[in-house]
Formats: structure tokens, C-alpha cells, sequence
């Protein structure tokens, strides 16, 4: 081993562990990794968090980023259970609560991101939950099994699937968003509207255009009372409406921080000695005109990845189009890209079967994609945004041309 202090990564999650992997595999590292983590838990992946784990259909140890063994045989040092207190970056140390420190050469901030948090009366009873990690997940899978009546604020991504969970487990349920369809900022009207009638297939109760003044009872949950004037039988509520990046060990360190911790392409802060990655990170991208902040699993890989390799001196551009899955009532819905705007949306397929895929174009440009139950697809649906060149609509269309042959270098082989 070198002599030199090393690496710390703060953040023993699925982008510190891909960090510390790629260091000691990819690039040969021989120097000494330590990876901080404030949840006792080795680094383990969320997704199956409001999906398989909460229903009890994912085991414990397929959580696991890598297998436990990893961080022993290659001498990566463990420190969990400590949270991170303060960082030094000039002098090059990070301090724990209960007062260990480390020294290090560079430092990877990957600290993620945390609920937001309600701010309303009642906001605080018994039975209001979050979920965000994996003591969350298992408090809310025993939640969930008690309860009759669920109450889920926030029909993004996180809502959605929960919503799923509990209909799954026999509850009454009901989502409540103030606006008009599930995912709107994502789908829009159009494919939200589609959302919105799986949901009430599945018996989901759905308050649209509506939202929470107050959550009702006096020890524990009762009830939620919508600005409209409904109230809503509850003896459990879950909070989805957002996530707040956990930026204030690097903003009390110096660093610049604006919706996330800032990074040029390469994950590099404003301090040559630190990086950031993951959900914490909000970074340059070639593709998108303002810097881009991504809480999916697929970005954390990218991320562990590509800062290992800057800190190597190898830096690679993250230029990626952003995707993200989601598991809903037995089907998989994959959607990639970021789009800002857009002017029209294509669908081929019927919604409800396999392989119903949705295109969103901004002057003939295809900006983003959604497909259901298709696997597969995706890779070429990334390609297809990544290339940024307009789209014949009737070729987007139609199911009965395979979506390689929607591909730039596909079409100019065959015209």
C-alpha cells in the first residue's frame, strides 16, 4: 500500500460503494479507501425499498451492493453508524460523531439526499411516516400490514409505487396531490391521465387538484383534512412529496452549493480536493443547458463510477441520459431522458398490454420515453434520445417496426 492518507468517501451508499469498486477494480488504487456511513447498515440499493422489500418479496441480502466479504478482501475500511460532523478540506481531514477522524488525500461527498418534510398541523402524530432508507421500509412494510386506511401525499415516482404496495396488501387507500394527474411534471396530462386510471382500476382513491391542510388526531392518526374540505378517514399517512439533497457538511466545508452540491462534468467541487456524487451532486451535463440534479438508481451507478475514475486522474465526461424504473401492480414501467419541454407526444401500443411505449418530442426531437413491460427497450430508447435528431412520428407509431430500426444509424443504412 502507498503511504499517502487516501481516499474517504462520505456516503457508505450504492454510489460510495460503486466509488470504492471501481478504485480498487477498474483502476488498481492501492492506496487506503475509507467509507463513512451514519446507517450501521452495509451499502445497500433502494429501490426494492417501496417495492419488493416492503411487500416482503426481496430478501435482506439482495439489498446488498456487493457482497459483504468485498470490503474485507480489499481492504476497504468500514466506518458505519458515524455520521460525518465536520470536514476540513485544507487540511485535509474528516471528523465522526463520537470523535474519530480520518486524514485523506481527496474526499468523495456522496452524503444523498432526505425526505422533505411537512410543515403543517398534525404533521407530527404517530403514524405519519417517511420513507427513505431501510429501517423506513421495514417500519412501514409492519405499518402497512396494521393498517385499513392509507393516506399517501405526493403522486410522484415514490407515491405511485407505495400506492401500489398498499392496494397490494388489501388497504383502502388514497393519494392526494394538488396536481391534476400522478407524475405530471414527469408524463403530463396526456400519459399522467393514463396513470391516473390504472391507479383507480386498482381501487386507489384519488384527490387531485387538492391538498393537505391538516392531519387530523390527537396522539396518532385519525383522519386528513384536504384543503377542499374533505376529510379522509386515516390510521396510517405516508409523505412523498420530494427529496432535499443533504448538502450541509460541504456547505459549512466551503463548498458551492446551489440546489445541490455543484460539480463541473467530472463531479469535481469548487475545491480540488473534494468531489461530489449521487443524489447530493448537482453537475454539469453536456445535454442540458442548466446543471442537473438525479435521485435514480441508474445515475447513482453512473456516478460511483465515473468519480472513481477522476479521482485516478482519468476523468470521463457524465453525459449519460438519465433513466429510471419502477415496479406498479405487476408491471415495470421504464422512462428515460430529462426533458424541460416538449410539443408532442407519440404512443404506440395500448395501454395496459406489454410494450405500450410513449415518446416525447420538442420539434420533431425526441426528448424522452416511457415503455411498459418491455425490457429491453430501454437501451434502445437512450440511444434514441441521446442522438437528438428529428423522428418520423408515424415510424414512432407504429408497433410493428421494431424500435432499433428507429435508430439514426439504422435509418441511414436503409435509405
Amino acid at each position: 500500500m502507498s503511504a499517502d492518507p487516501g481516499i474517504v468517501i462520505i456516503g457508505a451508499s450504492l454510489t460510495g460503494a460503486k466509488a470504492a469498486q471501481a478504485l480498487r477494480l477498474d483502476h488498481g488504487y492501492d492506496g487506503p479507501i475509507t467509507l463513512v456511513g451514519d446507517e450501521p447498515h452495509l451499502p445497500y440499493q433502494r429501490p426494492a425499498l417501496s417495492k419488493g422489500y416492503l411487500l416482503g418479496t426481496t430478501a435482506p441480502g439482495d439489498l446488498d451492493v456487493l457482497e459483504p466479504q468485498f470490503y474485507a478482501d480489499q481492504d476497504i475500511t468500514l466506518a458505519l453508524g458515524a455520521p460525518a460532523t465536520a470536514l476540513d478540506l485544507d487540511a485535509r481531514r474528516v471528523r465522526l460523531a463520537g470523535g474519530t477522524e480520518f486524514a485523506f488525500t481527496q474526499v468523495l461527498i456522496a452524503t444523498g439526499s432526505r425526505p422533505r418534510s411537512l410543515q403543517l398541523p398534525g404533521a407530527d402524530l404517530d403514524g405519519v411516516c417517511y420513507l427513505r432508507n431501510r429501517d423506513d421500509s421495514e417500519h412501514l412494510a409492519t405499518a402497512l400490514r396494521a393498517a385499513t386506511d392509507v393516506v399517501i401525499i405526493g403522486a410522484g415516482w415514490l407515491g405511485s409505487e407505495l400506492a401500489a404496495a398498499s392496494r397490494t396488501l388489501g388497504n383502502h387507500t388514497t393519494v392526494i396531490d394538488p396536481l391534476p394527474t400522478p407524475l405530471y411534471h414527469v408524463l403530463g396530462d396526456q400519459i399522467g391521465g393514463l396513470f391516473a386510471g390504472r391507479h383507480r382500476d386498482h381501487g386507489v382513491n384519488l384527490l387531485l387538484g387538492d391538498g393537505v391542510e391538516a392531519i387530523l388526531g390527537t396522539h396518532s392518526v385519525d383522519a386528513v383534512q384536504t384543503i377542499t374540505g374533505q376529510t379522509i378517514p386515516a390510521d396510517l399517512v405516508i409523505v412523498g412529496v420530494g427529496a432535499v439533497p443533504n448538502t450541509e457538511l460541504a456547505q459549512a466545508a466551503g463548498l458551492r452549493v446551489d440546489g445541490g452540491i455543484r460539480t463541473d462534468e467530472h463531479l469535481r467541487t469548487s475545491h480540488a480536493a473534494a468531489l461530489a456524487a449521487g443524489d447530493v451532486a448537482r453537475h454539469q451535463h453536456p445535454g442540458y443547458l442548466n446543471p442537473v440534479r438525479i435521485e435514480h438508481w441508474d445515475n447513482a451507478v453512473i456516478h460511483g463510477t465515473a468519480a472513481a475514475a477522476t479521482l485516478v486522474g482519468k476523468p470521463t465526461t457524465i453525459d449519460h441520459v438519465p433513466y429510471f424504473f419502477s415496479t406498479q401492480y405487476g408491471s415495470t414501467l421504464e422512462y428515460v431522458g430529462l426533458p424541460t419541454t416538449w410539443d408532442r407526444i407519440i404512443t404506440r401500443g395500448e395501454h395496459g398490454t406489454p410494450g405500450f411505449t410513449a415518446f416525447w418530442l420538442d420539434r420533431g426531437i425526441p426528448v424522452a420515453a416511457l415503455t411498459i413491460d418491455n425490457w429491453g427497450a430501454a437501451d434502445h430508447l437512450r440511444t434514441l434520445i441521446t442522438a437528438a435528431h428529428p423522428a418520423d412520428p408515424r415510424q414512432l407509431a407504429d408497433p410493428d417496426i421494431p424500435l432499433p430500426d428507429l435508430l439514426p444509424n439504422a435509418r441511414s443504412r436503409t435509405s
